[in-house]
């Protein structure tokens, strides 16, 4: 048995870790440590933990069982709640009411039965029947029962403030209302909320902002609420969160942008992971922001595992919306899901949305990212090179100001000037330099196709300019996210190998010349620079055996290095791709070295990543055992 100050602490680490697979499993070993061998006081706390990752991580029904265990526990032993324990209890009661919307298998009366049963004990304990009036209204308006909803409505709001009633997400709510019933007029004159925000809140009033200004033909305003939404969400997408931005920037014209926030968060959407009624919701996201186009672009890539064009997803989306939506119309009694859908494929295209770019971009020597913020350009990399054209500034000296000002138009276009002029005197790796910049910038404009054939025309300019490996790579970087993009590698084997080969000749220079110990490290770590970017490319590819393969190595030339972070990066990449080589016990020895070393370099969304997709495959390979062992050691 744990002593209170184990339990204690392996709650605390709980805590600490994202919303997920890992952090639900974590949650149930401890519960279920707990109620098997104690300390007995301990768990209410555990349980609460336990419904919480249930609803924020990994849905799933038996969240509703564990509040009932909960509830019993209130009515048998109430001296094991302290007193935030029983507040935390009360306020759970409002995310399990609010859940039941999500499950079309839970009937009307069991719905009405445990919303009888909020309404009884909150009046027992003290607290008004604002929280559950507002659960009242939402049941209704889930069922298309209007009127009632309505009544309830007007009950809830009368409460005024409520300390069980979050203040934000009330005005999020009506935003959300205004917007469905298209009086989008009001849902911009009410605004976001800026006090008592909570973690849905200001996020998701932001993004019913950027729809309503769209509706408005703002493109402009809506693109500051999305870029709003974005700043304030904390990288956290939920299946609602991702469909409403996908829809914003579908209708809004930006295609590629929408497909691009699928690709880099819409993996777990995507595989439906949702509960249900996340499901329908994300999948009409889905369907509402392609309408518009699926048969004019039909054949458009999007580089998703799920459909290889546009008109794919959108049939894929409809076909799985069908069902989810017969189920939800089941239990209402009506065909309000199933009109909802029909609806969202007859959605039009709305206001251009302009979407906001960051003010300064730039190429990042670190492995396949761009940087962010603050970033410089590539020829603050290596100091600046300039030339004067009879007396006139420098064209790359005003493309720079035009990058600092935010304005990514222009400067493209004077990267470019640059780029011509240094190529015209002769100056083939600062033309390449040029080049990258300019194509950079198009890449943060959306602008692909052009960005692509800038990099490769930096890149070939950069070669015979004789350009330094680090440099080489890192438009190879660059020049990578393109191409997965875009689909098109060909050639980028080849340039890899190539920028490999000369940061080896450089490696072999300096220690032929008994150069300092940091320059030699510095040359070599670009030659395993260049080995995790051809792992990536193999991924990026399908060639995903000799990606683990060669990503595994590199993760031992790293952890030789001491550099556990990027250790545990490849381990992630050699997992990831060795399970879908087939490969599950080498994957799972990947992935556990993974967890190991993005625990030391406390990189914790990662180490989440690789803890999730390790205990999913344990599960899946029958391998459940491992799992606690795995728990209780990292706990």
């Amino acid at each position: 048995m744990w002593s209170l100050e184990e339990a204690n602490l392996k709650i605390a680490r709980l805590r600490e870790m994202p919303y997920g697979t890992g952090r639900t499993a974590a949650a149930e070993f401890i519960a279920r440590t707990i109620e098997n061998e104690g300390p007995e006081q301990k768990l209410p706390e555990a349980l609460l933990e336990l419904v919480e990752a249930y609803v924020f991580g990994t849905p799933n029904p038996a969240s509703f069982a564990t509040f009932s265990q909960l509830l019993r526990l209130w009515d048998t032993h109430p001296e094991y709640f302290s007193e935030h324990d029983g507040r935390t209890l009360f306020w759970q009661f409002k995310w399990v009411t609010g859940d039941l919307a999500a499950w079309p298998q839970i009937s009307q009366q069991q719905a009405r039965g445990l919303l009888d049963e909020m309404r009884q004990r909150y009046t027992l304990a003290g607290f008004s029947t604002a929280a559950v009036d507002r659960a009242e209204y939402m049941w209704a308006g889930h069922l298309g029962l209007d009127e009632e909803a309505e009544r309830w409505r007007a009950i809830w709001l009368a409460h005024g403030e409520d300390e069980m009633d979050c203040g934000s997400c009330k005005i999020g709510g009506t935003l959300r209302e205004y917007v469905v019933a298209g009086e989008f007029e009001q849902a911009v004159a009410l605004g976001a909320p800026t006090e008592d925000l909570c973690n849905r809140e200001p996020a998701n009033s932001h993004r019913q902002l950027a729809l309503a200004y769209l509706h408005l033909g703002d493109g402009e305003a809506a693109g500051r609420q999305l870029a709003r939404a974005q700043a304030t969400s904390g990288g956290h997408y939920d299946p609602d969160d991702l469909g409403m931005e996908f829809e914003i920037l579908a209708r809004g014209g930006q295609l590629h942008a929408a497909l691009d926030l699928l690709a880099a968060h819409g993996q777990r959407a995507l595989q439906l992971e949702g509960d249900p009624g996340d499901n329908r919701g994300f999948l009409r996201y889905l369907v509402a922001g392609l309408a518009w186009t699926v048969e004019e672009q039909r054949q458009l890539p999007t580089h998703l595992h799920q459909a290889d064009t546009l008109g794919e997803l959108y049939d894929w989306a409809v076909q799985q919306s069908v069902p989810l939506a017969h189920a939800f119309d089941e239990r209402a009694g009506n065909r309000r899901f199933t009109e909802s859908l029909e609806a969202a494929q007859q959605e039009p295209r709305l206001a251009d949305l302009v979407v906001v770019s960051e003010k300064n971009t730039g190429l990042n020597l670190s492995t396949g990212t761009r940087a962010h913020g603050a970033a410089q350009p590539v020829a603050d990399q290596r100091g600046a090179a300039s030339i004067k054209h009879d007396g006139d500034t420098d064209p790359y000296v005003t493309a720079d100001g035009f990058l600092a000002a935010g304005d990514l138009v222009q400067a493209a276009h004077w990267y470019e000037r640059a780029g011509e002029a240094r190529e015209e005197a002769g100056q083939l790796m600062e033309a390449g330099i040029a080049f990258a910049d300019a194509a950079q910038s198009l890449a943060q404009l959306l602008e692909r196709p052009r960005a692509f054939e800038l990099f490769e025309r930096a890149w070939e300019l950069l070669l015979a300019g004789g350009a330094p490996a680090r440099l080489l790579l890192a438009v190879l970087a660059a020049r990578g996210q393109m191409a997965e993009l875009l689909g098109q590698y060909e050639g980028l084997e080849a340039a890899v190998l190539a920028a490999r080969a000369r940061a080896e000749a450089e490696h072999n220079q300096l220690e032929q010349a008994d150069a300092e110990p940091w320059q030699v490290g510095a040359a070599a770590a670009l030659v395993t620079h260049a080995d995790d970017l051809l792992a990536r490319l193999y991924a990026a590819e399908g060639k995903y055996y000799d990606a683990a393969q060669l990503a595994g190595e590199v993760a031992k030339t790293y952890e030789q290095a001491g550099q556990s972070a990027r250790c545990g990066a490849a381990l992630l990449l050699a997992g990831q791709c060795a399970r879908d080589a087939g490969q599950s016990t080498q994957a799972a020895k990947f992935l556990e070295g993974a967890v190991a070393a993005l625990d030391a370099a406390q990189c914790k969304e990662s180490k989440a990543k690789a803890l999730n997709l390790l205990i999913e495959m344990l599960n899946k390979t029958g391998q459940t055992h491992r799992v606690q062992d795995l728990l209780d050691g990292l706990l």
